[in-house]
């Protein structure tokens, strides 16, 4: 439960100190309840296990710990709790499509849903062990991330709240989402990264992605 202590005094003090975290009232609803099950470690630990009983589907693509078994396909440990709960239920209401994640959050209780969120957050990233630090396109990667990504997703890239957690994503994931902001293929309409990729060359977007790999 290591990970989950490092979050969980900040989630406690955002759902205690916000009236309304998001325009989506029903979303605002289940940060709430997830914010209860903080209020206790004998709880959260409840719905960790409980969580870890559901990802049975979900664990073909992000793997039963949260390590994506796939390369196009993202981690889900250490995720921020809130960011999870909140892409889940934008996939149930078809505001993001994707036809497995779609069916798939349709299928779920709200209860579940909240569970499995805190059961992936709860979990360890596996890191990549060959990331060259001294390389050129690491230096480089880390000047463009300093430059466009950390104001959002903070010096360590762990996000906060609502914007997700990009440090230890796969590169091949992260490379393929940066492009298809880039190219406006398949994304949200909405989203705040299509301006910021479509300013990023391929050759920015690969040394990002390695940059942001490695981070820990």
């Amino acid at each position: 439960m290591k990970v989950l202590s490092q979050w969980m005094l900040t989630f406690l003090f955002v759902i205690s100190t916000t009236t309304t975290v998001f325009a989506d009232e029903s979303i605002d609803e289940l940060v709430s309840m997830m914010g209860q099950k903080l209020g206790s470690y004998q709880v959260l630990n409840e719905s960790v296990v409980k969580g870890g009983l559901r990802v049975r589907l979900c664990q073909y693509c992000h793997g039963k710990d949260g390590n994506s078994v796939k390369n196009n396909i993202p981690n889900l440990a250490e995720q921020n709790p809130i960011y999870l709960l909140t892409q889940f239920e934008y996939f149930r209401n078809d505001t993001r499509k994707n036809k497995v994640m779609n069916e798939l959050a349709k299928g779920l209780t709200a209860e579940e849903r909240i569970n499995i969120a805190l059961y992936y957050a709860s979990q360890n990233v596996s890191y990549p062990t060959d990331a060259n630090m001294k390389s050129g396109v690491f230096k480089q990667g880390k000047k463009v991330y300093n430059n466009v990504c950390i104001n959002c997703h903070g010096a360590k890239g762990k996000g906060q709240q609502s914007l997700p957690r990009v440090a230890g994503q796969k590169q091949a994931f992260l490379i393929s989402t940066l492009t298809n902001y880039k190219m406006q293929r398949g994304v949200r309409p909405d989203s705040p990264m299509l301006g910021i990729a479509a300013g990023l060359s391929s050759e920015q977007i690969k040394a990002v992605s390695v940059y942001v790999s490695s981070l820990k």
